[in-house]
């Protein structure tokens, strides 16, 4: 290769390595503008506590399962428990409106939500699993029949 070709080739690197970085740069900022709306994350953050209030009234229903049948809601059946939220989302979700949410937020990427949000406490369970069996077994001991 002669001397013009490495300085062509050199220049086209440093042209594309700078294009390339103004993209990164520029990217989130162009996103944002040009949609006019908060970004997903946001949303997805204001969406946890109701995330939570799903995962929490499928554990409850369970618990009522075991009390009135003696059996435990499966966890499939708990996952569309908490799914369903979706459908009985408030009209406002922290500042933003409903429609807003479900325009950016679809049903699947809810689910996801959901199952982030639980596997995020299932980890925790499991960290603290110990600390868990020792309270339910004082519970337990508290309250054995005399």
């Amino acid at each position: 290769m002669d001397q013009n070709a490495w300085i062509m080739l050199f220049v086209g690197i440093a042209l594309s390595a700078g294009l390339f970085a103004l993209g990164v740069v520029l990217y989130p900022k162009l996103k944002t503008e040009k949609q006019g709306y908060p970004m997903e994350a946001v949303i997805e953050a204001a969406l946890l506590p109701i995330i939570f209030q799903g995962i929490c009234a499928a554990y409850r229903l369970s618990e009522q399962g075991v009390d009135d049948l003696h059996q435990r809601i499966q966890g499939a059946d708990k996952k569309k428990i908490a799914d369903s939220i979706y459908r009985m989302l408030p009209d406002k979700v922290g500042d933003f409106d409903l429609a807003l949410v479900k325009a950016l937020i679809t049903p699947q990427r809810f689910e996801q939500l959901v199952q982030d949000a639980f596997d995020r406490f299932d980890r925790f369970f499991v960290e603290h699993q110990k600390h868990f069996d020792d309270l339910f077994e004082q519970w337990k001991a508290a309250n054995q029949p005399a």
